[in-house]
């Protein structure tokens, strides 16, 4: 039809009758010469030809698609504007022809600019190119007809259907068959209202040349723009033509360096160089294409920004569209009558297109961190949206260091750094070369290809990603050629080895095709279409198998696993049921770590398989390699990186001989182990309907066979070992033995444990009398066995096959399975009998100890050993000399366990208890071995001829022989040997010491003669640097090497603890002010060995350190670094020398050298210089006794240096002047020690640790501060580890983001404690002799840990004080919660073993004690003597008062108590400012606190106070009334009454005895009985007095009877006396009986009769009542508050719940963009016609909550993917939504729960970004959606009218333009009511002002403007402006009338948890709504509750009494609910 439409523009232009005016039209519109046509073709070709790669041509040929689509819908939207026009010029009205002829304009505007982008692309054909020109012109004619009728307004029918009669406007104006009829129309004469037509061309004249005045004014200005604006592009223009010369010469150069280079290589290199060549033309086409299209989408216009045509009076100059040769920019210009109006549309537009912009993100390009394959997409993208961009190099370089990571950073990080043109450029050739040359990119494909692991058989998503891989290696096969060679069937082999078989085999039949047609072998083109089939194939959704089976997995349920639990495993992890699948055995519920059958593989072949399949090797999962892997496995066997399951034990011992670490053969030969015990336990699923060989027996022994115990034997086929328990053990005359086992389990590794061997066990079975002897038994504290694995008869009795033997089987027995045995006792385990079923039946078996079943109930599946497990363990006997370390490494493991670390490592609790490793005061005592070796030392010790101190060598037993290790020695050696060549300098050290030891006599030679003596030993030895000391080796003799499992140590005596308490030490280092601090040289060397001993201590080395000799033999004659005893030794050669000086030195002297040293550092201060001089000279002289010298010394006195030789001084010292002030720190014992201030420091150099538990513990651990003078700051570190422990971490787990940042803060508060200074010495130097020294002690405690401090307070004589802290513990608090007041307790404990430590070590005299504490319980517990406590307390009490009295024990509050700090902990700068160092204020004061707090007695409710019972009898009576409040209904209570009467009379015997119902006159004397009884207790003042005096005293009329005229029958029951005494009526009617309005009786009555009007109201209920005899005080009170709480009358009758009217959401009264939040529902449905079926479409409403517009969207159903479809359409119109709230419909509650699922996977930046979430509404609460609600209705009302006007069924397509009609309606109508009525008021305030920014009414601009505002930069104050006044009006208009609430003022009670309510149910019957519980409660905001949880249970059982329902839970707002029951 177009072709017949688009007629030949020839014919056009020469059938075109025009009148004689409109020549110069006609002339311009006529056709073009010859010439001038070739000329126009010429223009429309690019000058240019362009080489498109496939990728740039597929984007090319989209393009051209898209705009030759839209010029087709632009061309056919004119066509129908034009016959629209046409139409109103043969009927003109002025204001419809201005419409017609406006849009007319604007759709020719329309196709001119589609057809402009559209030559911009591609050459146009010649239909294009007519229709162009047709529009143009038949748009001119148009126009100049209008005009002209406006002008004239003639008869301009005829006119406009003579001038538009041609072919052309033929076809655009009439269809093919309303051209035959077109002559027969009649002509319409408008010459009668000529006159009319005249006036009001004449007005609209003078309106529009009004108008025309303005817009030649903003012509003006906009040519004036625009010159600038061209200007500005001509500079732009010339700056980048500069810099294209630039880079072109750079690539000149740059391509002549690479000419140079490439000539004097290879062809082949010269073939690489044409392709880089290629692949940079090539580059350079697509940037240039992109660049162009760039400019061409910037300079087009957008349709949406075209202004609105107005037609006007003026000729426009309309001109034929003229052709260029290149695309031109274009600016949209308004027309010269165009009005403000156009301007402020245009505004509204560009507003709107500006919030859409703004809303999309910010493009950027991706970081390139070195992958070839990624590499030009990278360089493409930073081109165009970076480099491209007119911004200075310096700001490109920051953008490349942005966007450049990994390797490729690395290689042009130097270029950063100069930030010029030439480095820029430069960068880029250095990744161009890298990573963008052709051989480069293949390389990286070919790689990937080759990489790419094998697909699995039914591994459809690999194989479609391996298909999309493919497609990507063919597209760049176009422009890297060294692709071509995946052409080659080689090429083809090795990818066909990635495929399944089946793939592979269709591969070759396709093969076989292709080359029958073609003679050649498929190109790798046809390769990669045939993958891509078969993937699209294997992925269908439908039909796929994939798609078929992909539930089969959600459908199987996982078993229930039962684990037998083991005291061997440390814990047990529960883990989620998880299926998974096995990739060598295909099955389910185990991995192939576990698989049996690829473990029974052997390790070759599971190598193959795993490289087979493309496995990783570090994890056994597909997608990637080793190299990659991030999740490695650890071999359980060697804890090496690889899976278990591969591992290999060659690799293990090859790895071990590397190491050097192999023992020799005579090592190895040496090595016997008396036995090997192996035990397996086994695990699997349904394991409670398992039996197994665990039989009772008779245990007992050869020497007492009478007595015997019964016990469970389990018979273990697969141990070699029997066990037994060692509490049966214990039981036994056995002959024991204790020995040592090597056990290795999965949580232990080489543990050496205790057990006992036994010997002469025997046993027999339950009904035997045959004993067996079993062999030697270990004894183990558990054995793994489950008693529910015992058979039983009634296993027996299950099976047909083995009822029989239900007599034979012994039933349940309660005791333990103490016995295993293993099959070394192969008679248990013989079977004698076996009675055996059908397959997968279970059997039984007779032994010799009875018989066994052995299966399960149920048959045999195979659960492919996923839920199994087997433990095995190897246990080997050790003998009690052997420790683990001897013992052989021989462990196996069959399966690999995971098994989580949660004991608490020993390096934590060193961590956590460092500061409380002190020994304790009287833990002084010594064990036999102690004493053995003091006294080996007495006898032994003696002074040398040379002076030296002789000890013996302290053996545990005398001279112990031990076996000749030279071989093991001489192994050391050649290691040691390996290590000196190789370092130099370790070598140099090493020699220079052993040459000096040999030197000084310390070692020597052994003769030739004694070489081959017997008892000797040869140690290795090695050598170590000093940490602190860089340089100073010490070689250490391994006195532990082990040769035939003894070592020398295993035979020395480590001796007592002789060494002085470093914290003693430390304390008395502080007490004088002159401190002096030595060492004692090389401290052991200085204690000989006796001769006799010393071929215990030979060694091997080199003569002069001379390696190419054979090593000697030497002897130690000293004590040795490395022996055990060695310490022991040296302390006691150190206090014997002191002793042996007393009388000759002073005593002061010999007590330094006894306690001041520790271990070879001795530590002293004095009060004076002098004394310092003295001493230290006399101490030298002293040690030089036994050739000790002291040296090294240190002091903050320069008078006791000078004093000293220098060479006795430390070498820092020497050179430095401390008079001066220079800075010396030395270490006293580890603490830093600021010589010169003479202050301790702390200097904590922070290393790079890893932020997890191991470099948490590290760094923790690291802080030296034995005194605890940082102790409040180290303990927030210690809380940080504790809190790890307590969430289970492991390791190397990172840090949780809560932690991380603790952590951070206290890493940055460590490098603070630089500035703590703390003074070495309690008292100032100044300080005068004191009078007296107190210490204070104080304790606290929190729940974060408890901590004490003790200060030292001195008083001088003049009376000056001073104090000192001494010393701090500080203790994070048990992870097992614990009570503050035991806290604080266990504080006070710590406080008063520190006192005990430091009286001794102080020593100090007549030193006064007090302790503080803020805990009054802790007071009250101290100062107590009556009360009893539980364990805990007591002890503590207890250990308090050993040392302490309670007097000394005082309160100080909490604000005072420095403590407080080492309880809670605190940062370094807030430690340096408190009073942690000085103490509290009142100990600097002249007297102490002399308040006393008084402690008073301990509550009685303290629960540490142990409860004394004391019984107590107490004995009361029960009323009969009182036993009436337990009957709820009347009737019963009559009937028990009734009984109990007839009871009473039976034993009075009154009557006889019977059974028989009570009869109607025993329940009215019953009820009687109970009326009266009632009466008694109530009226009992007047029934007394009526008794008295007959009647009521009148005065009383105050009494509540006084008006009834009561009196009493003959019953003595009180009844109304009244006026109806003459009544014909009963005369319970007359004379009722009187009830109180509350008793229980008046209720139970109440309720009869309610009952019995079935629940009538108040007034049915109190006739009855009074009908029957019952006068009821305040009656109708009384029965109207029963009937309020009656559950049944509720149910029937009463209202739902309400609740006060809650706030407006905030998202209502939120000024934001139009549907940031949004109410969304449903309505509908809508009847349309599609073919010839009727189908359903529905409407999706959309309403924004601030702005209350709505957006409709058309449904095609109700399901959750026709919402979501919606959905999109909406945000992809109306933008991001922040919040969606709507009802719980089911496609919006599953489109919510996709959403969420969606989100899960999303990335969390996108998720950012996106930021939208779902309310849903509870259920049935439609009034909480009003403000959505409400929309509908106004919907419908107006689609209804629009419906009305349609006479026939619509289509999807009508339907939808109905709804976007009725949106536009509703958008439009006021959402105020304010000034609606007033004319003069504002415009009203509608949702379209804000979305469209247009009306109805043209407004003018707001506010004063000038010339300036006009300009495009200025354009946002005006659409500001009208945005603000939108706002404002809305707030003033609108948000204000949303204050009054519109009903439910009143708040009413709130729904409560266990309400008893009925919800209600609109479709059904009231009695049939269901009844719920609540079970929670939603406040609001205010607190109400409008929204409750129920639970609804259904009663309804089946035949088993079971419910056939399960509780629903449901939530629905309290509108819905009738509440029946309160709470409360």
């Amino acid at each position: 039809m177009e072709d017949q439409e688009d007629c030949d523009i020839d014919a056009v232009e020469l059938q075109l009758q025009v009148s004689p005016e409109d020549e110069n039209c006609e002339t311009s519109a006529q056709e073009p010469s010859t010439n001038e046509a070739a000329k126009e073709e010429s223009l429309r070709k690019s000058q240019r030809v362009r080489k498109f790669t496939e990728k740039g041509q597929a984007l090319h040929d989209e393009k051209v698609n898209k705009f030759q689509t839209h010029f087709k819908a632009c061309y056919d939207e004119w066509k129908s504007a034009a016959k629209q026009a046409k139409k109103a010029l043969e009927n003109p009205v002025s204001v419809t022809l201005h419409d017609h002829i406006a849009h007319v304009q604007y759709a020719s505007l329309e196709v001119k600019q589609t057809y402009d982008k559209l030559r911009s692309y591609v050459t146009p054909d010649g239909d294009t190119r007519r229709r162009v020109d047709t529009c143009d012109a038949v748009s001119q004619k148009l126009i100049k007809l209008a005009e002209d009728w406006l002008v004239e307004s003639g008869s301009v029918k005829d006119v406009a259907k003579g001038s538009l009669r041609w072919s052309e406007a033929g076809s655009v104006f009439i269809s093919a068959a309303s051209q035959k009829s077109k002559s027969a129309r009649s002509t319409y004469s408008s010459s009668s209202r000529l006159s009319v037509k005249k006036q009001e061309a004449a007005a609209e004249l003078a309106a529009t040349e009004a108008a025309l005045k303005v817009m030649e004014e903003m012509d003006r200005e906009r040519n004036e723009l625009e010159n600038l604006e061209a200007e500005n592009r001509q500079r732009l223009a010339i700056q980048e033509a500069e810099n294209a010369e630039k880079l072109k010469a750079l690539e000149q150069k740059r391509r002549e360096l690479e000419r140079l280079e490439t000539i004097k290589k290879m062809n082949a290199a010269k073939a690489r160089l044409k392709v880089y060549e290629e692949e940079i033309n090539s580059d350079e086409e697509i940037s240039d294409l992109l660049h162009d299209n760039v400019k061409q989408r910037k300079a087009a216009p957008k349709p949406g920004s075209l202004p609105e045509p107005l037609l006007t009076p003026s000729k426009p100059t309309v001109k034929l569209h003229q052709f260029s040769a290149l695309p031109q920019t274009t600016r949209c210009q308004l027309p010269n009558n165009a009005t403000q109006e156009d301007s402020t549309t245009a505004l509204a537009r560009a507003l709107a297109e500006s919030i859409n912009i703004s809303r999309l993100p910010v493009p950027e390009p991706a970081v390139f961190n070195g992958d070839p394959l990624k590499y030009k997409d990278w360089k493409m993208s930073f081109q165009t949206l970076i480099d491209r961009k007119n911004i200075p190099v310096n700001e490109k370089i920051y953008y490349l260091r942005k966007y450049v990571g990994g390797p490729a950073r690395r290689a042009v990080e130097s270029y950063f750094l100069l930030g010029t043109d030439e480095a820029y450029y430069a960068a880029w050739d250095t990744l161009e070369e890298r990573y963008g040359g052709s051989f480069v990119i293949a390389k990286a494909f070919r790689d990937k290809l080759n990489s790419w692991p094998k697909i699995g058989t039914k591994d459809s998503s690999e194989l479609r990603e391996f298909s999309d891989f493919l497609r990507g290696c063919e597209a760049a096969m176009l422009q890297i050629k060294n692709l071509d060679v995946l052409n080659d069937c080689s090429e083809n082999q090795k990818i066909l080895s990635k495929l399944p078989d089946w793939l592979t085999a269709r591969w070759n039949r396709k093969v076989i095709e292709i080359e029958e047609q073609h003679g050649s072998f498929p190109t790798f083109s046809n390769f990669v279409d045939f993958i891509t089939r078969e993937a699209k194939i294997a992925c269908n959704p439908v039909t796929s198998l994939h798609a078929l089976k992909g539930s089969d997995l959600e459908k199987v349920k996982p078993t229930k696993t039962r684990s037998i639990g083991t005291k061997v495993l440390a814990s047990a992890a529960e883990e989620k049921p998880n299926i998974q699948k096995c990739v060598f055995c295909d099955r389910l519920y185990h991995s192939i770590h576990t698989c049996r059958q690829f473990m029974d593989k052997s390790i070759m072949e599971r190598v193959k398989f795993v490289q087979t399949k493309g496995l990783c090797f570090g994890c056994l999962n597909p997608g990637h390699h080793s190299k990659k892997c991030g999740k490695r496995s650890v071999c359980d066997t060697c804890k090496g990186k690889h899976p278990t399951c591969l591992h290999e034990e060659r690799d293990k011992q090859i790895r071990k001989n590397k190491e050097g670490i192999k023992d020799t053969k005579e090592n190895k030969q040496s090595k016997e182990i008396p036995c090997e015990t192996i035990s397996h336990r086994v695990v699997q699923n349904n394991s409670s309907n398992l039996t197994s060989t665990i039989s009772p027996v008779w245990l007992s022994t050869t020497n007492n066979p009478e007595h015997e115990i019964l016990v469970y034997a389990l018979l273990d086929s697969q141990s070699d070992t029997t066990f037994i328990l060692q509490e049966k053990a214990d039981g036994l005359d056995a002959d024991k033995k204790h020995v040592q086992l090597k056990l290795s389990t999965l949580s232990t590794r080489d543990s050496v444990i205790q057990s006992e061997r036994l010997s002469g066990l025997q046993v027999r079975g339950f009904y035997s009398s045959k004993r067996i002897l079993l062999p030697v038994t270990y004894t183990r504290e558990f054995i793994p066995a489950n008693l529910n694995h015992i058979s039983t008869p009634k296993t027996a009795r299950a099976w047909p096959h083995l009822e029989h033997l239900a007599e034979e089987i012994a039933p349940p027995i309660e005791c333990d399975v103490g016995l295993l045995i293993g099959y070394n006792c192969s008679q248990a385990l013989l079977p004698r009998e076996v009675v055996s079923g059908k397959d997968n039946e279970p059997f039984a078996q007779r032994t010799d100890l009875g018989w066994t079943i052995v299966g399960g109930a149920d048959p045999c599946v195979d659960y492919g050993d996923a839920m199994g497990s087997s433990h095995r363990i190897i246990i080997k006997e050790v003998t009690p000399k052997l420790s683990s370390d001897q013992l052989p490494n021989e462990v196996h493991y069959i399966c690999r366990t995971q098994v989580k670390e949660i004991i608490t490592p020993p390096d934590v609790i060193k961590v956590l208890e460092s500061d409380f490793s002190e020994r304790k005061v009287k833990e002084s005592h010594f064990s036999q071995e102690d004493r053995r070796f003091l006294s080996i030392m007495e006898e032994g010790v003696r002074i040398t001829a040379d002076g030296h101190c002789e000890l013996p060598l302290p053996f545990k037993e005398d001279r112990p022989y031990l076996a000749n290790n030279k071989s093991c020695a001489e192994h050391r050696l050649q290691c040691l040997k390996k290590r000196l060549e190789r370092d130099k300098q370790y070598c140099n050290d090493y020699t220079t010491f052993m040459n000096e030891t040999i030197e000084r006599g310390d070692a020597k030679r052994v003769p030739l003669e004694e070489l081959d003596k017997s008892s000797t030993w040869y140690i290795p030895h090695h050598g170590v640097y000093h940490p602190q000391k860089p340089g100073k080796i010490r070689v250490v003799f391994d006195c532990s090497a082990k040769f035939k499992g003894v070592s020398l140590n295993d035979h020395l005596l480590t001796g007592p603890e002789l060494t002085n308490t470093l914290i003693g030490v430390l304390c008395r280092f502080r007490k004088g002010p002159v401190a002096v601090m030595c060492d004692i040289e090389r401290m052991f060397h200085q204690f000989r060995v006796r001769d006799e001993d010393q071929d215990y201590l030979r060694f091997l080395w080199w003569d002069n350190g001379d390696f190419h000799l054979s090593p000697s033999v030497y002897r130690m004659r000293v004590h040795l670094f490395g022996a055990a005893s060695s310490p022991a030794c040296a302390n006691f050669g150190l206090k014997y020398i002191a002793a042996q000086g007393r009388g000759q030195f002073s005593e002061a002297t010999i007590r330094f050298i006894e306690r001041n040293f520790y271990v070879d550092d001795g530590l002293i201060s004095f009060h004076s210089e002098e004394e310092a001089i003295r001493l230290v000279h006399e101490a030298k002289k002293l040690c030089s006794t036994g050739k000790l010298r002291l040296h090294k010394f240190v002091s903050n006195s320069p008078q006791v240096l000078e004093s000293l030789p220098k060479e006795d001084c430390v070498e820092t010292v020497r050179n430095q002047d401390l008079a001066l002030g220079e800075q010396l720190i030395e270490r006293a014992l580890g603490v830093k020690w600021s010589v010169a201030s003479d202050h301790f420091q702390f200097r904590v150099v922070v290393s790079e640790r890893p932020f997890s538990r191991r470099g948490v513990l590290s760094t923790v651990a690291s802080i030296y501060d034995p005194l605890g003078f940082v102790a409040p700051f180290v303990l927030l570190g210690k809380q940080i580890l504790q809190q790890m422990c307590r969430d289970k971490s492991d390791w190397d787990t990172p840090l949780s983001n809560e932690l991380q940042s603790r952590w951070e803060s206290w890493l940055t508060d460590l490098k603070d404690l630089a500035h703590v200074k703390i003074d070495r010495c309690y008292l100032p130097a100044d300080f005068q002799e004191v009078q007296r020294y107190e210490l204070h002690h104080f304790s606290d405690a929190s729940v974060a840990g408890y901590g004490v401090c003790t200060y030292l307070r001195a008083v001088s004589r003049s009376g000056r004080i001073h104090c000192s802290l001494v010393i701090a513990k500080s203790r994070v608090a048990p992870t097992k919660v614990t009570t503050v007041p035991r806290l604080e307790l266990s504080a006070a404990v710590v406080a008063v073993r520190i006192s005990d430590m430091l009286k001794g070590e102080l020593e100090l005299e007549n030193v006064q004690e007090f302790f503080w504490t803020d805990s009054q319980v802790v007071l009250g517990y101290i100062n107590n003597e009556a009360r009893r406590f539980h364990v805990f307390v007591a002890n503590r009490i207890q250990r308090i008062k050993e040392s302490t009295k309670p007097t000394q024990w005082k309160y100080v509050a909490s604000e005072d108590n420095p403590a407080d700090h080492a309880s809670r902990g605190l940062k370094s700068k807030e430690l340096i400012a408190s009073n942690w160092f000085s103490g509290p204020s009142f100990l600097w004061e002249d007297s102490l606190p002399t308040g006393e707090i008084k402690v008073g007695d301990l509550d009685t409710d303290d629960p540490e106070v142990r409860k004394v019972l004391v019984h107590h009898t107490l004995t009361t009576e029960n009323s009969l009334a009182e036993r009436f409040s337990k009957f709820s209904s009347w009737t019963k209570l009559v009937k028990a009454i009734a009984r109990l009467i007839r009871f009473v009379k039976e034993l009075k015997g009154s009557i006889k005895r019977t059974n028989k119902a009570t009869s109607l006159e025993e329940r009215q004397e019953a009820e009687h009985v109970v009326i009266a009884i009632e009466q008694g207790l109530v009226f009992s003042k007047e029934i007394k007095e009526l008794h008295s005096k007959k009647e009521l005293i009148t005065k009383d009329r105050a009494s509540r009877l006084y008006r009834l005229n009561p009196f009493l029958d003959h019953k003595g029951i009180l009844r109304v006396g009244g006026r109806l005494e003459h009544a014909t009526l009963h005369p319970n009617v007359k004379h009722p009986f009187i009830l109180p309005k509350t008793s229980h009786i008046t209720k139970l009555l109440i309720d009869h009769y309610h009952q019995k009007v079935k629940h009538q109201g108040r007034g049915m209920t109190t006739n009855e009542l009074r009908s029957n005899g019952i006068w009821i005080l305040g009656c109708s009170q009384a029965v109207s508050s029963f009937i309020y709480n009656c559950v049944k009358c509720r149910k029937f009758r009463r209202q739902t719940e309400e609740q006060k009217m809650a706030n407006l959401p905030s998202e209502r009264m939120e000024t934001t963009p139009p549907f940031t939040y949004c109410g969304i529902d449903c309505f509908g449905p809508f009847y349309i016609k599609e073919g010839r079926r009727e189908l359903k479409r529905y409407g999706l409403l959309f309403t924004c909550l601030c702005s209350r517009a709505v957006h409709i969207e058309l449904l095609d159903d109700l399901s959750t993917d026709a919402f979501l479809n919606s959905l999109r359409a909406f945000i992809a119109l109306r933008g991001n939504v922040r919040q969606l709230q709507s009802d719980q419909g089911t496609n919006f509650v599953g489109a919510r729960r996709e959403f969420l699922e969606a989100v899960k996977e999303m990335d969390q930046e996108c998720l950012k970004q996106l930021g939208c979430e779902f309310v849903m509404n509870p259920p049935s609460a439609s009034h909480m959606g009003g403000a959505w609600e409400r929309q509908i209705r106004t919907i419908r009302s107006v689609l209804n009218s629009i419906l009305d006007q349609s006479s026939r069924t619509l289509e999807s397509s009508s339907l939808r333009t109905y709804l976007y009609e009725v949106m536009a309606i509703v958008n439009s109508r006021p959402i105020t009511t304010q000034l609606l009525n007033d004319p003069t008021g504002p415009q009203p305030l509608t949702p379209n002002l804000l979305l469209t920014m247009k009306s109805s009414i043209i407004l003018p601009p707001p506010g004063d403007f000038v010339k300036e505002d006009l300009y495009l930069r200025k354009r946002w104050r005006r659409v500001q402006y009208l945005a603000n006044e939108f706002w404002q009006r809305w707030k003033k208009e609108y948000l204000l009338s949303l204050q009054q609430r519109q009903k439910w003022h009143k708040t009413n009670r709130n729904a409560k948890v266990n309400d008893i309510v009925i919800i209600q149910d609109d479709t059904t019957q009231r009695n049939d709504w269901k009844l719920a519980k609540v079970t929670a409660v939603y406040p609001s905001q205010d607190g109400c509750i409008r929204k409750v949880q129920l639970l609804i249970s259904d009663s309804t059982l089946d035949n088993h009494g079971r419910k056939l329902s399960k509780p629903v839970h449901l939530v629905r707002p309290i509108h819905k609910t009738v509440t029946l029951l309160e709470a409360d």
